[in-house]
């Protein structure tokens, strides 16, 4: 059985496209973890409160 890696050429570029595009992904899984971090971890009083149903406004 022949490995596939061995087929691949590793003199080849990648389109200038393809690796914007993988580089994009990168930033945005990146975003995501960090965006988690920081209203998960470092202050989860922050997620509260904005998914809070303000019910001091509706007596007004």
């Amino acid at each position: 059985m022949s490995n596939p890696f061995q087929d691949i050429v590793s003199d080849e570029k990648l389109p200038e496209i393809l690796r914007q595009k993988v580089i994009d992904d990168i930033n945005l899984i990146k975003l995501s973890i960090d965006m988690a971090d920081l209203f998960m971890i470092k202050s989860p009083g922050v997620l509260g409160t904005l998914f809070d149903s303000n019910d001091d406004n509706e007596d007004e």
